[in-house]
């Protein structure tokens, strides 16, 4: 098949699911992300009454969320990529599980203040720095062959639909009990990730060659770097979840309390809408089969800028809530494609260092974001933030794509040697051309067969 043309059968986009593997670990791995993703929320909704409504505060709780990732995300992408998945996982999901029981705890005995929420908000933001890229990494690892390409978008899909799921979940909790039990559960749903990890059939991974143990933390750098299209890709991520995505999660508490006068009732309709429409999003993007186009993800983040500039400008409610519909597709479409392609164009040996500098980016760029969010909410409102980080998000997209236009002109301008030739240390070989096909619409070479391929892992040669 072709890549980016859509699965015949409906139930297609879900064929992975047949991997018993495959199966009982995206279950497991649901549960948990919507877990993470509540404890998330419940920090950000304690943070706010303790804060007084400070957009500020809650932008640095989220940035305590989000800013290890800066720094040991990268480290985390060569455990991937020389320990066994499983055991890694198992640890910092124990772990989690643990941040969310002592939440719980503190809560009920009513001793949760600003610097303790702060505290835990870091401890847990250091583990997910050490899971995201080791999680993202492993759903290859549970298939073979064409499903590969599948699996991957699904694991992408369950990771980011968790983000709009999750908030809903909370927000209904914390309206019906209190933020305790959202804490108590994201301790339950740790349990069901280790769960579904001890099940997994070992013997039955498809590990990846001796090849994937060498090189050092730097090599994903080298990865990144080299490739135009893995740079384009990381460089957009980055900002659209900085400004676009990030948005989201900062400002909605303040739109339904002040903005429209709602409480934790309104807030959580909001997310709900907000989670319908990424579902749909997360879907759609994954039920494509091969590589995605880098027009796609090009499409895909103008047009979630173009639904932020939108819902920015409904100033009342009936049309606020309808039009998250349309903005969590675009999110989650957007975010869907660009974390498959960043995947599946990076070479395999050096997949969980790739995802780790992606996820780097990607949540760094939450941690940088939340601040200048919470500040410029301040100065200039909810409404009118939305707008403005809708612009920048068009403006972002437009710009990557003649950035990218340009540098793959210049690439094939220099005349690189053919598939056959090994190319300078560290330099990028033949996948120049392959990369110009994807820009212009036409065949991509990974697209036919399994990614993990010499074809795929021939995309760049890098050194540590």
């Amino acid at each position: 098949m072709s890549g980016g043309r859509a699965v015949g059968a409906p139930w297609a986009m879900f064929r992975s699911l047949h991997v018993a593997n495959f199966r009982r670990y995206f279950i497991g791995s649901a549960v948990s992300n919507v877990g993470v993703w509540m404890m998330r929320t419940g920090q950000s909704w304690v943070v706010l009454h303790l804060g007084g409504g400070s957009g500020a505060a809650l932008g640095v709780v989220t940035f305590l969320q989000f800013a290890p990732t800066l720094l040991f995300s990268v480290g985390a992408g060569s455990l991937a990529d020389r320990f066994d998945k499983a055991t890694v996982l198992t640890l910092t999901q124990s772990l989690v599980g643990l941040a969310g029981l002592a939440m719980a705890l503190l809560d009920v005995l009513d001793l949760l203040d600003l610097v303790a929420v702060y505290a835990l908000a870091a401890f847990v933001g250091i583990v997910t720095a050490v899971d995201a890229p080791v999680r993202q990494a492993f759903a290859s690892e549970l298939v073979g062959g064409d499903n590969v390409v599948n699996a991957i978008g699904l694991n992408s899909a369950s990771f980011n639909v968790a983000r709009l799921v999750g908030p809903v979940v909370a927000a209904a909790l914390i309206a019906g009990a209190g933020t305790w039990l959202v804490f108590l559960l994201t301790f339950a749903s740790s349990g069901a990730i280790v769960a579904s990890l001890v099940r997994i059939d070992r013997s039955r991974l498809v590990r990846g060659p001796l090849g994937a143990r060498v090189g050092g933390w730097a090599s994903g750098f080298v990865c990144v770097a080299r490739n135009p299209l893995l740079l384009c890709f990381v460089a957009l991520a980055a900002l659209g979840n900085a400004t676009g995505a990030n948005s989201l999660q900062v400002l909605l508490p303040i739109v339904a309390t002040e903005s429209f006068g709602g409480g934790a009732l309104l807030f959580g309709s909001m997310t709900s809408t907000l989670a319908l429409g990424g579902l749909v999003g997360a879907l759609a993007a994954s039920s494509l089969s091969g590589v995605p186009r880098a027009r796609w993800v090009l499409a895909a983040i103008v047009g979630f800028g173009g639904t932020l500039v939108l819902l920015g400008a409904c100033g009342v409610l009936v049309l606020f809530v309808p039009v998250l519909v349309l903005v969590g597709a675009a999110c989650m479409g957007f975010v869907v494609l660009v974390n498959t392609a960043v995947q599946l164009h990076a070479p395999p040996a050096y997949r969980g260092r790739v995802v780790a500098v992606y996820m780097m980016f990607f949540l760094g760029g939450a941690a940088v974001g939340s601040p200048v969010l919470g500040l410029m909410t301040d100065l200039l409102g909810p409404m009118r933030t939305l707008w403005v980080t809708g612009v920048v998000v068009i403006v972002a997209g437009l710009a990557a794509a003649l950035a990218l236009h340009l540098a793959l002109r210049t690439t094939v301008a220099a005349e690189l040697p053919g598939p056959g030739a090994t190319g300078r240390r560290g330099g990028v070989v033949a996948p120049a051309r392959s990369a110009v096909r994807d820009v212009t619409g036409t065949q991509h070479d990974l697209s036919e067969g399994d990614p993990g391929s010499s074809r795929a892992s021939r995309t760049v040669t890098p050194h540590a």
